[in-house]
């Protein structure tokens, strides 16, 4: 049976063609093989292939993944692409030998030496489970009781300073909590409880502004949202994909579906900017595909142009070898971004993100 992880990219190749019933008998001469005819993939699918390719070539020598600096591995980074290359069906072979590299970088990543890391931990997860592994026990520890543990008071996740990534933050371990079986108690209401009642879905729920988006964090959710650039305070389209994504992943919607300021704050060019979100801020291949999968995952798929948008970003056929499949961060340094890429791809899955990187059975 074709799995989850193989559905993408194998079924892009040969597809066979019924001729018709043959009726065949002891004299009839030998029939004729059936004809074939190569299906092709459409836009999207060709730059997520090309995406995995450059993706897996990335990986060192020494099977880690590189950040900001080429010449560094970078765990987090690693996890997501070894999450996005299970779920694809590319680089099997080196799998095992980048998990074991993943799990002896891990404690690297994933306590700041004061407290656990609800992002690192949530990456993590998801790349144990999209290569059929159990969170509940990788690299001698449990990566789902660990995340869980990290839930404050509030309901927050991680004790650690929520003013720039606070909701984007909630969203992806809601993300990673989502996929895992059985259900993380977190995440699982109970008699007389709704998902919306649970505190990590509460917290996000209350952070939301009234016109549907999310500011990385707000002390006080009773005060309107005010952007303030003097405090680089603002709106963001990345917090917001990811926020309306992990709400999106645990069955939960928000009180403001919010689809219309995605739409509201979409740029002139086509994609989505970070912040301030608008149609004058210059697009970026990160936040045009975390919008573009929210918005898929909100049931709202984007125009065609949205897609374009993205692949804009995409260094083809006119770039050195090995940079293509690469996507760069925006147009004034189209060099490979391993940021940008992994976070364009999250728009391109067949299904929708999370639920594209579980493998099923």
């Amino acid at each position: 049976m074709t799995t989850n992880r193989t559905r993408s990219l194998r079924r892009w190749g040969v597809a066979t063609i019924a001729a018709g019933a043959l009726a065949l008998t002891a004299c009839a001469p030998e029939a004729p093989e059936p004809p074939t005819t190569t299906v092709a993939p459409t836009a999207n699918q060709a730059a997520l292939s090309a995406a995995a390719a450059w993706i897996d070539g990335a990986f060192s020598p020494a099977q880690w993944f590189p950040g900001f600096d080429p010449s560094t591995p970078d765990p987090v980074n690693s996890a997501q692409a070894i999450a996005d290359l299970a779920a694809l069906g590319v680089g099997s072979g080196s799998q095992s030998v980048r998990l074991d590299r993943l799990a002896a970088d891990a404690a690297s990543v994933t306590n700041d030496g004061n407290a656990d890391v609800p992002g690192a931990l949530a990456r993590l997860v998801l790349a144990v489970v999209a290569t059929g592994g159990d969170p509940h026990s990788f690299a001698g520890t449990n990566l789902v009781a660990r995340l869980e543990a990290t839930i404050q008071p509030d309901g927050r996740f991680g004790a650690q300073y929520a003013n720039f990534d606070g909701s984007y933050r909630q969203g992806l371990s809601l993300a990673a909590l989502s996929v895992v079986t059985p259900r993380p108690s977190s995440i699982t209401p109970g008699a007389g409880q709704t998902i919306d009642h649970l505190a990590p879905v509460a917290w996000l729920i209350d952070q939301q502004c009234s016109d549907g988006s999310w500011m990385a964090f707000r002390s006080d959710t009773t005060a309107p949202c005010v952007e303030d650039p003097n405090t680089w305070t603002y709106k963001d389209s990345n917090g917001s994909a990811m926020a309306a994504l992990g709400l999106s992943a645990v069955g939960a919607s928000a009180p403001v579906d919010p689809t219309t300021w995605f739409q509201a704050v979409r740029g002139n060019d086509g994609g989505w900017g970070a912040f301030p979100a608008g149609k004058t801020t210059a697009s970026d291949a990160d936040s045009t595909g975390l919008v573009i999968a929210a918005l898929e995952a909100l049931g709202h798929v984007p125009d065609e142009s949205a897609y374009v948008a993205l692949r804009s970003f995409q260094l083809g056929d006119a770039a050195p070898v090995a940079n293509r499949g690469a996507f760069f961060f925006q147009g004034s340094n189209p060099v490979p971004n391993t940021y940008a890429t992994l976070d364009a791809v999250t728009a391109l899955f067949d299904t929708t993100w999370p639920q594209a990187l579980v493998p099923s059975h």
